[in-house]
């Protein structure tokens, strides 16, 4: 069996984004994981890149899904502690959230640049 190099997760919410965030990146800090970066795509999407320990996988897991966050089942399995990561001690990873609403898009002012 191939270890684990890279945590692929994915959900979905219907909660405010603003809160949804918030929520979820106090998980990650609770289970001991960490931010690494993050991009806002519009008001739909947000991808937050996260370094976490195997030992805290399960964490991970539990308090993500406190958040009310909707996990996909791919994403539910691979938080799931195995034994295939030989010496490995930290997985990198990403977790891409898509927020379902009615609202516009969220558009910003782009500032002209001299040409």
């Amino acid at each position: 069996m191939v270890s684990r190099q890279f945590l692929r997760l994915s959900g979905f919410t219907r909660v405010n984004r603003i809160q949804m965030i918030d929520c979820v990146s106090e998980a990650i800090n609770q289970a001991g994981a960490w931010i690494t970066d993050f991009h806002l795509y519009s008001n739909i999407l947000i991808c937050i890149n996260f370094e976490v320990s195997i030992a805290n996988l399960d964490k991970l897991a539990t308090s993500l899904q406190a958040t009310g966050l909707q996990l996909s089942q791919e994403s539910l399995e691979q938080l799931m502690p195995t034994d295939t990561a030989q010496g490995q001690k930290e997985l990198v990873g990403t977790l891409q959230i898509t927020f379902i609403h009615n609202e516009p898009d969220l558009l910003r002012d782009v500032p002209a640049v001299p040409g």
